[in-house]
C-alpha cells in the first residue's frame, strides 16, 4: 500500500494529521498508518481516503504501466506546477518516459507539462519548443484540443521572457480567441468541465500578460473568471497567484490602499495554505513598499 502517496496528498491539500482524522479516528491511528506500522480498519481508511478525494484502490495502484497511475502522476505534476514547486515537478517528470505512453491525450498532457516546466525554470528555449512541437506538429495537427492552446500559451510565456512581445502577442491572441469562443458560445460548460486545471492555467497567464501590458481591465476580467472557477471547483492552487496579480493590477490602477492591503492579505493566506514560498516572498516585498497609511 502506497502510504507515501497518502501522506503527500494530505500535505498538498493542507491537512494536518489532527484535522484530517477529526471525526474519523485518533491521531495515533493515523500516525501509525502513515509510518507503516499499522493499517486501520477498512471503514476508517475509506473515510480518510474519501476526505482526500481518492479511494483505497488508488493507494494500491503503483504499477507505472497502468492508466490510473499515469493520470494520477500527471495530475500531481500539474498540481505542483500550479504552486510553483518546480523541483518536485522535475523529479516527477523524470519518473515518466514519454515513449512508453500509449494514449495520445496523456502524451499531450506530458509534453505540455514538460514544456511549461522548461519555460518557467528558464531552460534552453529549444527544450520547451521541442515539447510544444510534439503537440502542435504531431499529436494534435488540427489544433482541436486544449493542449494546443496550452502549447500556444507556453510559447507566449517563453517569448515574453525573451522580451519578444510581438511574437508573444501572436500566441496569446490565439489563446484569447479560444477563451472568448468558450465564453460567448454554448461551449461555456467546457470551462467547468474535467479540464478546469488547464482552463485556470490559460486564464492566469493570459491575465498576467495583459497586466504586463498595463491592460488592467482585460486582466481583471480574466482574474474574476478564474476566481469564479476556483470557487465552483473548490480549487486553491491558483488562488495565491490570482490574488497577487489582482493586487498588482490595483497598484497599476492607483487603487485604494486599504483594498490593496486586503487583497495582499488574502493572497498571503492562500499562499501559506498552499505552501507557495515564491508567492509569499513576492507579497512580502510588495507589502514593504506600500505606504504606511
Amino acid at each position: 500500500m502506497d502510504t507515501q502517496r497518502f501522506v503527500e496528498r494530505r500535505k498538498q491539500l493542507g491537512y494536518s494529521q489532527v484535522t484530517l482524522c477529526q471525526g474519523i479516528c485518533t491521531q495515533s491511528t493515523l500516525s501509525k498508518f502513515e509510518n507503516g506500522l499499522q493499517i486501520p480498519s477498512l471503514a476508517i481508511l475509506s473515510k480518510l481516503c474519501a476526505r482526500l478525494g481518492f479511494s483505497i484502490d488508488d493507494l494500491n495502484t503503483q504499477d507505472p504501466s497502468s492508466i490510473r497511475y499515469l493520470r494520477d502522476l500527471l495530475t500531481l505534476i500539474e498540481e505542483n506546477l500550479m504552486i510553483e514547486n518546480y523541483g518536485r515537478v522535475q523529479e516527477l517528470l523524470e519518473k515518466l518516459d514519454p515513449q512508453t505512453i500509449q494514449v495520445p491525450e496523456e502524451q499531450m498532457h506530458y509534453y505540455y507539462l514538460e514544456g511549461m516546466s522548461a519555460v518557467l525554470t528558464n531552460k534552453r528555449p529549444a527544450e520547451a519548443l521541442f515539447s510544444f512541437a510534439q503537440i502542435l506538429d504531431a499529436l494534435d495537427e488540427q489544433h482541436q484540443t486544449v493542449y494546443s492552446q496550452l502549447a500556444y500559451l507556453g510559447k507566449g510565456v517563453l517569448y515574453v521572457r525573451k522580451e519578444d512581445l510581438q511574437q508573444a502577442a501572436f500566441f496569446f491572441d490565439k489563446v484569447a480567441t479560444y477563451l472568448n469562443r468558450l465564453v460567448t458560445s454554448e461551449a461555456t460548460a467546457e470551462l467547468q468541465g474535467e479540464r478546469y486545471f488547464q482552463m485556470l492555467t490559460l486564464m492566469y497567464y493570459l491575465a498576467e500578460y495583459h497586466s504586463l501590458l498595463q491592460e488592467v481591465t482585460q486582466s481583471n476580467e480574466l482574474i474574476e473568471m478564474a476566481l469564479d472557477l476556483c470557487g465552483v471547483k473548490h480549487v486553491t492552487y491558483f488562488l495565491p497567484r490570482l490574488k497577487l496579480l489582482q493586487a498588482k493590477n490595483l497598484i497599476l490602477a492607483h487603487g485604494e490602499l486599504p483594498q490593496i492591503k486586503t487583497v495582499l492579505n488574502d493572497a498571503l493566506a492562500f499562499a501559506r495554505l498552499n505552501r507557495n514560498q515564491s508567492v509569499q516572498v513576492q507579497i512580502m516585498a510588495l507589502q514593504k513598499n506600500l505606504p504606511a497609511q
